[in-house]
């Protein structure tokens, strides 16, 4: 038992230092009731064993990351699954199986996606380890994923849509410029799986983390990181999460991939959408879905134009979906309670 309470003090004192939590000593002392004596000598014991190190600069501690570092030729034999056997397994020895399964659907979707979509000459992959967390980082030098959206949209639809518009049609799932070799849920299920992922190319970003998690961009040192298609993906190592979890919430045996979650505030690029054409676009989106979770998150205010259409217009033409409101700040639900009662 006591073994079992270092543990999870050790994965609380390096959770503190991810955050650069200044309080650290304080903090743990009030989680488990330790004393000063006992945090003190795990963070020494944590130096010495090379898993943290101070900072000379700002004097906190930080994880120290093992690094490793891949690149190769896209010729037309390169494979996703003995890429992933060969040299990314071997180094996610002794995590959990429902980790190594995360990280094996994580990668080879998004390594797949690198190889057969992005036209890239070159593919390069970094993994950074620590005692709490592994990231992977996929850089190819190809058109760069929303312009190939773009180009998509363009040739089958005729319409000229923006790069962050393009960047939207990921959030629902089941977009694909590719359909019959794709599903288009690689995207969506590894962003849910995946502690942190965001993609960045052309200087526009995808990601459902918070937009303070966005400071992960500048550790990253990746000069290029406009250029072709860059994928980050973070996973704490004993997360609790599976494959099947994530699966199961947005799918049934029945119907498949039934269900999706949008962050508006990610979606719509103000923030805040206002207009009708804005609802139409998010309409378009998920007609295909049966439950439809909108996250409200970070929206401070929405247009009485965007909730009729969205939740009158829309809703009637598709009275079999299910829109449900989630963390809607006050103002946003009394305009969608309004447009409601009014219809």
């Amino acid at each position: 038992m006591a073994n079992k309470n270092k543990e999870q003090i050790i994965n609380y004192i390096l959770k503190l230092i991810r955050a650069n939590d200044k309080e650290l000593v304080n903090k743990v002392i009030d989680s488990f009731e330790a004393s000063k004596s006992t945090v003190y000598n795990y963070l020494k014991e944590l130096s010495e064993s090379k898993i943290i190190r101070k900072n000379e600069h700002s004097g906190l501690y930080e994880l120290i990351y093992t690094s490793y570092n891949f690149e190769y030729n896209n010729n037309g034999s390169l494979l996703e699954d003995v890429v992933f056997d060969r040299d990314i397994a071997p180094l996610l020895n002794g995590l959990e199986k429902n980790v190594f399964s995360a990280w094996r659907y994580a990668f080879t979707e998004m390594m797949n996606n690198a190889i057969e979509h992005s036209k890239a000459e070159k593919i390069r992959v970094a993994v950074f380890k620590s005692q709490l967390e592994i990231s992977i980082m996929l850089f190819d030098n190809g058109i760069g994923i929303f312009k190939n959206i773009q180009e998509y949209v363009k040739k089958e639809q005729n319409q000229d849509i923006s790069l962050n518009d393009c960047a939207g049609l990921l959030f629902a799932g089941k977009f694909t410029t590719a359909k019959s070799m794709h599903s288009g849920e690689g995207i969506f299920f590894t962003s849910h799986l995946m502690d942190t992922f965001f993609i960045l190319s052309d200087k526009v970003l995808f990601s459902r983390n918070n937009f303070e998690d966005f400071q992960l961009m500048s550790e990253t040192n990746h000069n290029d990181a406009s250029a072709g298609t860059f994928v980050f993906m973070s996973l704490y190592n004993h997360s609790k999460k599976t494959t099947k979890e994530v699966f199961d919430r947005f799918s049934n045996v029945d119907d498949g991939f039934i269900k999706t979650q949008i962050p508006i505030a990610h979606f719509f690029v103000n923030g805040n959408p206002v207009s009708r054409s804005e609802a139409r676009r998010l309409g378009e989106l998920i007609v295909k879905f049966k439950e439809i979770n909108l996250d409200f998150a970070g929206v401070d205010e929405v247009g009485q134009a965007f909730c009729h259409e969205l939740f009158i217009v829309w809703q009637n033409r598709n009275p079999d979906s299910v829109l449900n409101i989630l963390n809607a700040c006050d103002d946003v639900e009394r305009m969608i309670k309004r447009v409601k009662n009014t219809k």
